[in-house]
């Protein structure tokens, strides 16, 4: 959930649920309107960007479902295949995305419109864990914490924290920087 507060949603919310996103404000006779988005996977957190009027929302999908979503229509794409593997990874990042069924996404999305205005698709076991808006130096950015997840047999999960910060201005180019 995102409190919303601008003309066009005055002492609104953003919603994220398993089915969508929805936008909803309450009426001064207490009446909630509501809206979903269809996004066709998972959104698991979101920020408003006052600045570009956008979202950022990170989303998760089953990489073996074949119906469409968002993510996977969008023709503004980027992924972090080159950020982490190097520039010869394109092969064992397409192995690694066949291999692992979750797949985690970085949407924004037009305020008024809705229309999903560009994708950065993480790397195969990279998990998008939290997000919020940015202003620096008369620009502004999304910026994603993310944690590289490595299934290690039956003995569970280990996540790797810290890994790389992401930040994606309003043009839609992202810049990566290694924690120290």
């Amino acid at each position: 959930m995102c409190p919303l507060n601008t003309a066009a949603y005055p002492d609104a919310l953003a919603l994220a649920s398993s089915s969508g996103l929805t936008v909803g404000s309450v009426a001064a006779i207490q009446k909630l309107h509501i809206q979903t988005i269809p996004l066709g996977e998972s959104p698991k957190r979101i920020a408003y960007q006052e600045a570009t009027s956008t979202y950022g929302i990170i989303t998760m999908r089953n990489n073996n479902i074949t119906a469409p979503s968002v993510s996977t229509l969008c023709q503004n794409v980027t992924d972090s295949s080159d950020i982490v593997n190097g520039t010869d990874s394109e092969s064992r990042f397409k192995k690694d995305a066949i291999i692992n069924s979750e797949v985690h996404n970085l949407l924004i999305m037009d305020k008024k419109t809705y229309e999903v205005l560009h994708v950065h698709k993480f790397a195969p076991t990279e998990w998008g864990l939290s997000i919020f808006s940015y202003h620096c130096n008369e620009k502004d950015y999304f910026v994603v914490g993310t944690a590289f997840v490595n299934e290690e047999g039956s003995s569970g999960i280990n996540a790797e924290y810290g890994g790389r910060g992401q930040a994606k201005d309003r043009g839609g180019e992202a810049s990566s920087r290694k924690r120290t």
